[in-house]
């Protein structure tokens, strides 16, 4: 279909962090103003180290978004390329942005050559809070929580803390700066400044999450930021003017970032000469450090300056999308100048006084404190107390003063009670919906097209009234570090358009995948849309598309990682449903033909051992033969590692070869001494009789061994490896083979999670 209006990719590192949201914000708002679409790729951290991360270690699934935005449906691209590129070197964030060919880019909060870029200054407002806290404070003794040297904005804001220090003729040590992740998870880097440092006054953190990442283990530590060490970050967020106590920072803001980012990319496509961009940014002192004064306030204070104030108290409304900001400006001139009134007059003035409660309440109602820097608001009234107090010698009257401020700082308190009692419930409705959603995105019983469109459907706790849900024709296996196959086609399962919920005929789902961004099923209209992985494990399994709602920003990972697991859930069944078909028609078959089955059924056809059934008998036998000569017997759980990978990468026919392996291995080990059995696809079993001095670790290593001896010889390209989990059964134990195979399954499971996979020989 022929697009109409221009598309602008956003390539960020995450979706859930505040500098992200903040930057997301700004792009769609500017998007908003030269009507234009937005999608987001929220991808990670090139070449980030996940080995020692079981947790997370399936996050590098999110990189292959990156992917996606080479689609020539794009018109341009914004690249947050100094956060996506942190953790890797120069020549692997050059490559990505080369890979992009001729589309337009301009980079956000990055700085590469030969590339368009929009930054705030990383050298004035630190160079500020630095220079506070030397000539001020006369603090002597500094440190640095730093990140990351691939983060062009972490190199210059260290940069900076070095020049400062050596101009003020202090020496810098290599103790005196540990590296982060940029993220508030940054204990290691936390712990390690603390401990090198141990008398340090004063810490430049290179952001507000680390800053908050070291206000934790601070407090852990029994330490008081503020009181015991001083601490200032960058990026003025909300977080951190909300935190305890509020942090010091540098006033940059990632809204303006992402607005001018959007702007430049217009200009750009608009066939308009652009350079890159500098914006000034400026120290903002709060609780973090606590002693001195603020010039800025004492200046503005003298010379009455209302809109100073505004802009410096409230000036996150700039960030939301407000009907008429303008009135909040209006409404707080208008209280200003009642507060003066009543503070000049000599005597109390109840009429007066009534009528300034009134403006507070009206100025409340507007949800003013949502928008306002808490501890500027109760400092400058504060001021304004301290003034009239400087200027009228009667002790009554500074009472009556202090009265009237004492009925406002309720009233603010109140305010604030107030909506922290809605954002709980606003947090428990979110848990809520959760469940909810956690429940109905299961409400699948067959593995076919309708379960898709029934997992769509129950996104909407999410505010989402558009999404697209594809698959792959095939799930992509995409293990750790390799690169990702660019699938050709996708398929559209199921569709949201305007709160709707659509499914799509088979003969119909087929796309380029070029085209999932704009196609016939996404509605001429203007967007701002999300780009997420479908995945479960190193198994890709397609892509959801979907509005960039508010609560995205706060669950959108969530709900990624509960999706994919659902998609996986209807794989799963749809692979049942196909075996449940086939094994009828092998029965089917079986009668047909007269065969005995009797004895195919207690045998496995492929591999000539027991199935679970002749094994199960076999092994009840063999522990109650034991169990009357009073000898013990070891039950073992055995599960062949990567069958699926082995089958997609070399065929059905290697996988049958590795099941047989497995099934002779076992069959030498244990030999007469016990019975084997395949008791599952890739699931083995075997009951041995235990003789005097026969360790079950020994058995074991001999069955590893023989594995790793095959995988020397064979020619094969790839390993064939299990897992193994064991039980030993007493001589005089009563239990059932039932319950001895489930405890073996547990040790099983914690054995594969330790292991690391090694799938093809090196």
């Amino acid at each position: 279909m022929e697009k109409r209006r221009r598309t602008i990719g956003l390539l960020v590192s995450g979706i859930m962090d505040q500098f992200t949201e903040s930057l997301c914000r700004g792009a769609m708002k500017e998007c908003d103003e030269q009507d234009m679409d937005l999608v987001v790729f929220p991808g990670k951290y090139l070449d980030r180290d996940l080995s020692g991360m079981p947790e997370i270690m399936y996050e590098y699934q999110f990189n292959t978004l990156f992917d996606y935005a080479r689609s020539h449906m794009l018109d341009g691209l914004v690249i947050s390329a100094g956060n996506i590129g942190c953790l890797t070197g120069e020549e692997n964030v050059r490559k990505l942005l080369d890979s992009y060919g001729d589309i337009p880019i301009a980079l956000v909060a990055s700085k590469w050559d030969g590339y368009i870029s929009v930054n705030y200054d990383n050298v004035s407002g630190v160079r500020e809070g630095m220079e506070y806290l030397l000539n001020e404070l006369h603090c002597t003794r500094l440190a640095m929580l730093g990140g990351p040297d691939g983060n062009t904005d972490a190199r210059e804001r260290k940069e900076v803390f070095i020049e400062v220090l050596k101009e003020h003729g202090i020496p810098v040590t290599d103790t005196m700066i540990a590296y982060g992740n940029l993220e508030r998870n940054n204990q290691e880097a936390c712990n390690q400044l603390l401990d090198d440092n141990p008398d340090v006054e004063a810490i430049f953190c290179v952001n507000d999450d680390t800053a908050l990442g070291l206000y934790d283990v601070m407090k852990m530590r029994g330490l008081v930021p503020g009181k015991d060490i001083m601490i200032f970050g960058y990026d003025n967020t909300i977080t951190g003017s909300k935190a305890q106590p509020s942090l010091s920072t540098v006033g940059s803001d990632a809204v303006y970032l992402g607005q001018q980012a959007i702007h430049i990319m217009y200009r750009m496509l608009c066939g308009e000469q652009v350079d890159s961009v500098v914006f000034p940014a400026k120290f903002i002192r709060r609780n973090s450090i606590t002693t001195g004064h603020n010039e800025y306030r004492e200046n503005a204070l003298m010379q009455n300056d209302v809109d100073g104030f505004f802009d410096e108290i409230f000036y996150r409304y700039r960030n939301e999308e407000m009907e008429d900001g303008s009135r909040l400006r209006q409404m707080f001139g208008r209280l200003m100048g009642q507060i003066n009134r009543v503070l000049v007059k000599e005597h109390r003035d109840e009429k007066e006084i009534k009528k300034l409660l009134t403006l507070v309440d009206n100025f409340l109602d507007m949800d003013a404190l949502d928008y306002a820097d808490i501890d500027d608001l109760l400092l400058h009234t504060e001021d304004l107390y301290q003034r009239l107090c400087a200027q009228v010698e009667d002790p009554e009257r500074h009472y009556e003063v202090r009265e009237t401020l004492d009925q406002i700082y309720r009233k603010i308190i109140h305010n604030m009670d107030y909506k922290a009692g809605e954002a709980r419930n606003v947090r428990q409705n979110e848990i809520y919906n959760m469940k909810i959603f956690v429940k109905e995105s299961l409400q699948f019983r067959r593995g076919n097209d309708a379960a898709y469109a029934s997992l769509l459907g129950s996104m909407k706790w999410l505010s989402i009234k558009n999404a697209y849900l594809y698959t792959f024709e095939e799930p992509i296996v995409h293990l750790y570090q390799e690169q990702f196959p660019y699938p050709e086609h996708v398929l559209i399962k199921a569709y949201i358009r305007d709160g709707e919920l659509y499914t799509v005929p088979a003969n119909q789902q087929r796309l380029k995948t070029d085209e999932i961004i704009v196609n016939e099923y996404i509605q001429e209209k203007r967007h701002k849309l999300v780009l997420m992985p479908l995945f479960y494990n190193e198994m890709q399994y397609g892509l959801l598309l979907c509005d960039l709602s508010d609560e995205m920003f706060s669950s959108g990972e969530f709900l990624t990682n509960q999706m994919g697991s659902a998609v996986h859930m209807i794989e799963l069944l749809k692979e049942n449903e196909k075996n449940q078909q086939q094994m009828e028609e092998m029965l089917v078959s079986l009668r047909e033909n007269n065969i005995a089955l009797d004895h195919l059924s207690k045998a496995d056809s492929l591999t000539g051992i027991h199935n679970r059934r002749g094994y199960t008998e076999e092994a009840k036998k063999l522990i109650e033969q034991n169990h009357q000569i009073g000898q013990d017997t070891l039950i073992a759980y055995v599960d062949m590692d990567n069958l699926k990978i082995i089958n997609d990468r070399y065929g059905h026919e290697e996988g049958d070869y590795s099941l047989k392996l497995i099934s002779d291995i076992l069959t030498e080990v244990i030999g007469e001494d016990g019975v084997v059995g395949r008791i599952g696809g890739d699931e083995y079993s075997f009951a041995l009789t235990m003789k005097k001095n026969m360790e079950d670790s020994a058995v074991e290593r001999r069955i590893h061994s023989l594995f790793t001896a095959h995988n020397k010889k064979s020619d094969k390209a790839y390993n064939v490896t299990v897992s193994i989990g064991m039980y030993l059964i007493g001589a005089s134990e009563k239990v059932e083979l039932e319950d001895v195979l489930s405890y073996a399954d547990e040790k099983l499971y914690v054995a594969k999670q330790h292991k690391v996979r090694t799938v093809e020989k090196n």
